[in-house]
């Protein structure tokens, strides 16, 4: 017991303390970091994490820039607070869309913002800065100081016994509460009024930053592992907080409730948490001048700290004044040894070429080749300390006395190369008495003298002299790496030498340094360990293509079994051109008559699908409609008093051609799914279904319907909108049988599989499924149900129509059970097939 106390008591203090300030009391609003802390997910990464209370006397910023707190949470108010010189970095932001709205009792007789004016808001000191709701309030012409302000008691008690006539809340929170004690509620939210704006943002100074930034990382990914299970386990994250985390003594319904409605806001498009833009935080930037709320110029890229957090390659300080004071790396490389390297008009060229550029890139530090024309004279400049690093080689106890390797990066066979007409070598000792030549001073030369004592190896300058022995007839064979090897008789010995033979030995390749600055050693294998695994195979695709042949000789079963293979087709041909001939009048009719009739069925879905999208194109046009709308009352405001300048003049029309420009894109898109064009093209299938999800999100976020996504990010060539349209017509279907069934959590789920060859998109409802005495009828054309599939009776048919014959797919309906954050429930489950044949993947 003694012992283990011990234990963990070590444990504990090998954590590094750090801490975040929270900007609210206790609720599903933190759960991320809550979850981040009692999973181990902090401890993972070494950190013992504080979350640190919020109380009505504390302001988030100044804990963090009084150092404090490492971390806070806090509005898009903070892209002010930098405008205004307090140097803060953000790390990601929670809310892609804020929930931040004013709530009023609906007997309040409030109808509109400006009926505020003169009513009591409660509201904190600490929510008085967030320019969401300032910017709301200013473009309707209200200020808070039109308002009695009184200090936020943190309940909707007060709306209630009529304290306050409006308090600031949170969609996903308080509007529930109200419910839960019988009362209907009045919403102004700064979406509806254009300012769709980060929330809930994640922040640290930019000191703190920059001394810390494996922490800062460290801190932030654990932080966001947290949120993904808090949102993929929400059952179990809620009877957390209930238990451990219910400061105001929240019911389950309304920390569920929070729950879910936190997840419908928290996502980008890609699917991710805590995505923070430059192209958004300009948007938001825009907005703030134009209504006056900052004047100071902003660097965004110097506000957003997402790069440093994306980025695996980290230096230390002290490794960091190395570089700085070492000014340039000097390099010896093999001169001829492709395709691993060669040094060609003075250049590196190669597998360890390209490896040395990204490297090079990552550490900031010119890499500077010193030429040489042997591997035995850059061997000797390496022992003299004239090269600071080997981009490529092996390690040997020779080199150990001079070098420190790195971890091999690349493993290549080493095989045995011979003339065309010599027998396959499954082992050395069947050739024991010949000659077989050797690059002298590789590593595998000593390993193979060594470990062969008997053989006549003969010594040779490098791989070219080996091979042209072997073309000669000097020696029987030359022992070298399969890609150095197939490499040279791919180009210069086709038909004259093969592979015959491979052995049990590899190279095991790294980068080497002069072991008298052992920090270099260091420097380099983070390098090599930060280049992604999908890098590394380009790198090797690029240069390598070999094959060697196994013991059989397969010279003449290839031939007559293509031979034969071809008579096989030739004769299968013949008897389907017979055939063919008797159905290819009747087919070529039937073909006729079939598709005048579907292009009219085609046009009629899309006119039935008019109307969602027009639903949806009038909710997007709300913000840059505001926007200029704001920019041109601003600019006229402005011009009444002569304040308005050159400068803002331009800023403001700027802002109003890129509106307008988003109002122009968004009618292509419109018109382009009317498009009759039908041209494969290469698509991403994820964001495909993206779109076909933004054209209905409208009504999906009426009904308020779940969206759960596992996708992956696949491309194949196909048709776009007819794929957006098929996706269109499943979830409108989806949309109407939840709306009917009035699910209290109505749930659309899309998964994306491969599975022999086929790519398939299976899309589950839990609307209780299709009746089985229709089931089977659902793809007729103008079949329709009043229960179910509201419309023309047309979209599923031809969806089915698109799919099948348009991109040679499959698709299926059945009516499945299923589970989903523990829970089983009952629906469709529709599954669309498509060929991975054109795929990418």
């Amino acid at each position: 017991m003694l012992l283990l106390i011990s234990f963990s008591f070590l444990k504990a203090s090998a954590l590094q303390k750090t801490s975040i300030q929270l900007m609210w009391l206790d609720q599903f609003q933190f759960a991320g970091f809550y979850i981040a802390k009692e999973k181990g997910f902090y401890e993972d990464v070494g950190l013992d994490v504080e979350l640190k209370k919020y109380n009505s006397s504390i302001n988030v910023l100044d804990e963090v820039l009084n150092k404090r707190a490492d971390f806070g949470t806090n509005s898009s108010s903070l892209i002010i607070d930098k405008s205004n010189g307090n140097d803060i970095v953000l790390l990601g932001s929670v809310f892609q869309s804020s929930p931040l709205i004013l709530l009023a009792l609906k007997d309040s007789k409030l109808q509109y913002l400006e009926d505020i004016k003169n009513k009591t808001l409660m509201i904190s000191k600490e929510q008085q800065r967030f320019a969401t709701l300032k910017s709301m309030l200013s473009s309707k012409g209200v200020e808070l100081s039109d308002m009695k302000l009184i200090e936020h008691s943190y309940g909707v008690d007060d709306l209630i016994n009529k304290k306050a006539d409006v308090m600031l809340a949170y969609a996903t929170n308080e509007p529930f509460l109200l419910k839960e004690k019988g009362y209907e509620s009045t919403i102004f939210n700064p979406k509806d009024y254009g300012f769709d704006f980060y929330e809930e943002i994640i922040f640290t100074s930019k000191e703190f930053a920059k001394e810390n930034p494996k922490l800062v990382k460290d801190f932030y990914k654990a932080t966001i592992k947290g949120w993904e299970y808090a949102f993929e386990n929400i059952d179990e994250t809620v009877n957390l907080i209930y238990k451990k985390y219910n400061s105001q003594n929240k019911s389950l319904q309304s920390l569920h409730f929070e729950a879910n409605e936190m997840k419908k806001l928290a996502y980008d498009k890609n699917g991710k948490i805590g995505t923070i833009t430059p192209e958004k935080i300009n948007l938001i930037v825009n907005t703030y001048r134009i209504m006056g709320a900052m004047n100071n110029k902003i660097d965004v890229n110097d506000l957003i700290y997402t790069n440093p957090l994306n980025d695996d390659f980290l230096l230390n300080d002290e490794e960091k004044r190395y570089l700085e004071k070492k000014e340039r790396i000097t390099m010896c490389v093999d001169p001829n040894w492709m395709p691993f390297e060669k040094i060609e008009n003075n250049k590196h060229i190669g597998i360890a070429a390209d490896y040395i550029k990204i490297i090079e890139n990552k550490i900031k530090t010119p890499i500077v080749l010193i030429p040489t024309k042997t591997w035995s004279e850059s061997i000797e400049k390496g022992k003299k300390r004239e090269c600071d690093i080997f981009s490529l080689v092996m390690t040997t106890p020779e080199r150990e006395k001079y070098l420190n390797f790195t971890k091999p990066f690349l493993n290549i066979p080493v095989v045995l190369a011979s003339n065309i007409n010599a027998p396959f070598i499954d082992n050395i000792n069947q050739i024991k008495h010949e000659k077989l030549a050797i690059v002298k001073d590789y590593a595998y030369a000593e390993i193979f003298k060594i470990k062969f004592p008997n053989i006549n190896f003969i010594d040779v300058v490098n791989v070219k002299e080996g091979l042209k022995k072997v073309e000669k007839g000097e020696v029987f064979g030359f022992i070298g790496s399969l890609a150095t090897v197939g490499y040279e008789i791919q180009n210069n010995y086709i038909g004259q030498l093969k592979i015959t033979g491979k052995f049990d030995e590899t190279l095991d390749l790294a980068i080497a340094s002069r072991n008298d600055e052992a920090i270099l050693n260091t420097i380099l294998s983070k390098a090599i360990e930060d280049i992604p695994s999908i890098q590394r195979q380009e790198i090797l695709n690029k240069w390598i293509s070999i094959n060697y042949p196994k013991e059989v000789d397969y010279k003449l079963l290839i031939p007559i079994t293509i031979f034969l293979f071809i008579l096989v087709l030739i004769y299968r041909q013949y008897l389907l051109k017979k055939l063919n001939k008797k159905l290819l009048d009747k087919v070529k009719l039937e073909i006729q008559k079939n598709e005048e009739k579907n292009r009219i069925l085609i046009q009629q879905s899309r006119m039935a699908s008019m109307g969602e999208m027009l639903e949806n194109i009038a909710h997007q046009w709300r913000q840059p409609l505001s926007t200029i709308s704001v920019c041109a009352t601003g600019m006229e405001v402005k011009k009444k008093y002569n304040t308005l300048d050159d400068e803002e003049f331009f800023k403001s029309i700027n802002h109003i051609k890129k509106s307008t420009q988003y109002l122009s894109n968004t009618i292509d898109d419109f018109r382009n799914f009317f498009s009759k064009d039908k041209i494969l093209t290469k698509i991403n299938i994820s964001n495909v279904i993206n779109k076909a999800l933004d054209l209905v999100s409208t009504t999906f976020n009426s009904n308020k319907i779940v969206v759960v996504k596992h996708l992956e990010d696949i491309n194949i060539l196909s048709l776009e909108n007819e794929l957006i349209q098929v996706f269109m017509n499943i979830f409108v279907n989806a949309k109407d049988a939840l709306k009917e069934q009035k699910q209290e959590q109505p749930l659309l789920i899309i998964t994306i599989t491969k599975e022999n060859g086929f790519l398939n998109i299976k899309i589950q409802d839990n609307a209780n499924g299709i009746k089985e005495d229709i089931i089977d009828k659902i793809f007729e054309p103008y079949f329709t149900t009043k229960h179910k599939f509201k419309g023309t009776g047309i979209g599923l048919y031809m969806s089915k129509l698109l799919v099948e014959k348009h991109l040679n797919g499959s698709l299926l309906v059945s009516n499945k059970t299923f589970v989903y954050e523990e829970k089983e429930y009952f629906g469709a489950e529709f599954i669309i097939s498509l060929p991975l044949e054109n795929s990418d993947d």
